[in-house]
């Protein structure tokens, strides 16, 4: 009988004494599909439904047409105005220090990811509507053509962002090998990935689910691990 193998990566960030920083990595598979008992939480703690990011100022989302492209925006809370930008396709969005941080991936032919800095929203190109998100919908006429307002600050081929977070205001991903070789946790440092620790095993994941429902924990669900059990 063929089933899903679920993966759940639980990353937490542990204090201690004489180590100040320390990543803890403890990976579960599971062989049910827990998805059904994740609807329950609320918007903002997971990625299910597009929202990517929420502070006091934007709602960032997300749509994503594969090779088609991807697009980012940012929904002004005070005015409700929609600003947007050409992200293919955003995974993550992080703040440091009053910039945003979008991290995108595509597993698409030999794959790649970017992380785009966008300093100010309202200098990016506006939109009347955000689609609405569902990972199987393909929304193509959608997608921004527009750069305006973002500034590219790193870009990489056969390595896929499964997510990205801020520690100590700097920016970590967990990033895997296009051939599922090889996932570590790396530090952006001068525009290129630095390698903090490997992970245990091979992971390659798309389109993860996203829980954030504590502040120092990230859990990753992927559903296109597959076996025979």
């Amino acid at each position: 009988m063929r089933k899903l193998s679920f993966v759940l990566l639980l990353l937490s960030l542990i204090y201690c004494k004489n180590k100040p920083s320390v990543f803890e990595v403890k990976i579960n598979h599971v062989s049910k599909n827990i998805i059904d008992e994740l609807k329950h939480l609320k918007e903002e703690e997971t990625n299910f439904s597009g929202l990517l990011y929420k502070d006091e100022e934007y709602e960032v989302r997300k749509s994503c047409s594969g090779e088609w492209g991807g697009t980012v925006y940012f929904k002004n809370r005070q005015n409700n105005v929609i600003h947007y930008a050409v992200a293919t396709c955003p995974v993550s969005v992080n703040k440091i220090n009053g910039k945003y941080y979008v991290s995108n991936s595509l597993a698409h032919m030999m794959g790649f990811s970017e992380i785009l800095q966008i300093a100010d929203p309202e200098k990016m190109t506006t939109t009347k509507k955000i689609p609405v998100y569902h990972p199987d919908i393909i929304t193509r006429e959608y997608e921004s053509e527009s750069t305006l307002g973002t500034k590219k600050i790193l870009d990489t081929t056969r390595v896929l962002i499964v997510s990205s977070f801020v520690y100590n205001k700097k920016l970590y991903s967990i990033i895997s090998g296009i051939d599922g070789t090889k996932t570590t946790i790396s530090e952006l440092k001068n525009n290129r990935f630095e390698t903090v620790t490997e992970l245990p095993e091979k992971i390659f994941i798309q389109n993860p689910l996203l829980l954030k429902k504590q502040r120092m924990i990230l859990n990753y669900i992927s559903n296109i691990l597959k076996k025979e059990l």
